[in-house]
């Protein structure tokens, strides 16, 4: 199949999926969308491969989301389970959604970001014991230091979004109803309670990052040495606590419940995530194994993105549907961006990565390329079992891993999130931040650090 015909049906899919993922299509429904599809790349002219039909049947109904209002609690009913278990391999590369303005994140960004490092380092995490002080605000000395502060902007860059897609909702979007790019944040600041959740966001991830290096041992982050090298283990899990006892009080005089009950679930979240880690992906058959590691990742890293996304939506007290946009682009964000770090464990440098490379394979830790490489060669699974502990298991692991399509398989689910990410955002009227923001889940896969 050509790179045209790919990108349509690739389009045609991701239609289908928006679909699926607001209603249950009875069968009948089912049969229409893929009659739609082969129509659609024979209208161009396209051949339809023998055997299209049930490939795309597999795949609609695999992809179907099941998008449960509960933050996935102990029922075992996973919303990520049918697509990250039974995906197609999709072999092509994301584009960018037509129509959407190609905006620099950071860009458009920049000057909110160097404001929010300031309040943190400067206001929030001010205390009067200097050891404290200077560990606690070890990774914000500058915007340039302490990794690539996604998750803020991402609550900053969507404040705007649901802002301007109210502002245009019963109005036609001219070019001049909205500033242009360059202009979006010369316009009045966001309100006091948007800037506090971001900041809250970035200060829950670098705690959930001074408590795992402790746990995990690790020699560097970020392209730092670890806090606990620097201070000693109890320091930095003393600065750790510290950074989340501030963001705590933070949430509590922000004075929205809600907002409060889904940043308290994204502790939770992170401490069964950090269990689920240790323990390993233990479970009956491959499938099983994936499904406790993905839901591990949603747990560590999508939760945070997922349901800090789902607040801006509480804080600007925006409608249910625009809730639901928000939560669902935070959480295909953030499994998009755990998987991506999961190849990038195999493919990165120690320099790109801001830490070693293969340092979760070293610490015995099974994720994605791993998983995926053991469907295919089964002699992987005792040395998952073992943690790799065994002599000489570690090398054989990394050997295994490039000759499987492992670290492929593990792109691909990544493009997959990433596309869903980018669904959800279509579904708001266009504006410079919304369009950052699918720009950002575009570099989210295309990422090399």
């Amino acid at each position: 199949m050509n790179s045209t015909a790919k990108r349509i049906l690739a389009s045609s899919n991701r239609a289908n999926g928006r679909v699926l993922c607001r209603s249950r299509l009875n069968n009948v429904h089912r049969c229409n969308l893929l009659q739609q599809q082969r129509s659609l790349a024979s209208s161009v002219g396209l051949s339809v491969p023998e055997g299209f039909k049930d490939t795309v049947k597999k795949t609609i109904l695999d992809h179907a989301l099941r998008e449960d209002s509960r933050l996935w609690q102990s029922t075992g009913d996973d919303p990520l389970d049918d697509l990250d278990l039974e995906f197609e391999t999709t072999r092509y590369w994301p584009s960018l959604p037509p129509g959407v303005e190609t905006i620099d994140p950071i860009a458009i960004s920049s000057k909110e970001i160097v404001k929010l490092v300031e309040s943190i380092r400067d206001d929030m995490l001010n205390t009067e014991h200097p050891v404290l002080q200077k560990a606690a605000t070890y990774f914000f000395q500058s915007a340039a230091d302490g990794g690539k502060k996604v998750r803020p902007m991402l609550v900053l860059l969507l404040s705007r979004a649901l802002s301007d897609h109210i502002a245009t909702a019963h109005q036609p979007v001219t070019s001049s109803s909205l500033l242009p790019p360059a202009l979006e944040w010369q316009r009045p600041e966001l309100p006091d309670l948007n800037r506090r959740l971001a900041e809250v966001t970035e200060i829950f991830h670098t705690a959930s990052l001074l408590h795992d290096d402790v746990l995990d041992d690790a020699d560097q982050r970020r392209n730092l040495p670890a806090l606990h090298t620097q201070f000693g283990a109890k320091i930095a899990v003393l600065a750790g606590d510290f950074l989340l006892a501030k963001a705590c009080v933070t949430l509590a005089k922000m004075g929205d419940l809600r907002t409060v009950q889904a940043m308290s679930t994204v502790l939770e979240h992170l401490v069964l995530g950090e269990v689920m880690q240790i323990r390993g992906p233990k479970a009956d058959g491959q499938k099983s194994r994936l499904r406790v590691y993905l839901k591990k990742n949603f747990y560590k890293t999508a939760s945070l993105m997922a349901l800090s996304c789902k607040s801006v939506g509480f804080l600007g007290e925006y409608p249910d549907e625009l809730i639901d946009v928000a939560y669902r682009f935070g959480k295909h964000a953030g499994m998009a961006f755990q998987l991506v770090d999961d190849a990038l464990d195999y493919e990165g440098t120690a320099q790109h990565l801001g830490k070693p490379s293969m340092a979760d394979l070293r610490s015995g830790l099974a994720t994605a390329p791993v998983l995926f490489a053991a469907q295919e060669h089964t002699e992987l699974i005792p040395m998952i079992d073992r943690k790799f502990k065994g002599n000489g298991d570690v090398e054989r692991a990394i050997e295994i891993v490039f000759r499987s399509d492992g670290i492929e398989r593990t792109k691909e689910l990544a493009i997959l999130h990433a596309e869903r990410a980018m669904d959800a955002l279509l579904e708001l009227n266009p504006s410079p931040s919304r369009d950052a923001l699918i720009q950002l889940a575009y570099r989210v896969v295309a990422r090399t650090r």
